[in-house]
């Protein structure tokens, strides 16, 4: 089943999982490449919605893995999992379908996910923080001028450098 969202979703969507990814912790530099810790817990998330056929299942168990795994792989993704959590309910209370419910919730993860391997690449190609913030800048820019979010792209691009310099996560 091919599930279609609307500009309004998408752009929550979007907006959502830059938020969710401000809440990991920050990147450690390592030589010239900037890694996530416990990068593959955060990439196998989706995987739980695919383990039940039924969406409703696949959401608890989705919701059961997450709480379990996310703090025992590293602490320090308590936040990660509170926003995590939060986004899902948020999505719970928009939504009635479960099929997407599920997709919305795949979206969330997999744009987070995109989003934070795409910001340290950026991060470690770049010779300053000057060059990085112009090239954050565009991508952030390319993907909220297409939902006509463009007033939010210098807020989100302020609170990726602070996360990037692990001043407060971007909070």
């Amino acid at each position: 089943m091919t599930v279609e969202f609307n500009r309004d979703e998408l752009g929550s969507i979007v907006l959502d999982s830059y938020e969710l990814m401000l809440e990991i912790p920050s990147p450690n530099k390592k030589g010239d490449k900037y890694e996530i810790p416990s990068r593959g817990k955060l990439k196998n998330l989706p995987e739980a919605l695919r383990e039940f056929e039924d969406p409703q299942s696949a959401i608890l168990h989705f919701t059961k893995s997450a709480s379990y795994f996310l703090p025992r792989s590293d602490a320090k993704l308590s936040d990660y999992l509170q926003m995590l959590l939060s986004k899902v309910q948020k999505i719970q209370r928009e939504e009635s379908d479960p099929e997407k419910i599920r997709e919305r919730i795949r979206y969330l993860i997999g744009y987070s996910n995109w989003s934070m391997d795409a910001v340290c690449n950026i991060f470690g190609m770049s010779a300053s923080d000057q060059q990085v913030r112009e090239r954050v800048h565009t991508m952030v820019n390319a993907e909220l001028g297409l939902i006509d979010r463009e007033k939010d792209v210098d807020i989100i691009v302020d609170k990726i450098m602070k996360w990037k310099s692990n001043n407060p996560r971007g909070r």
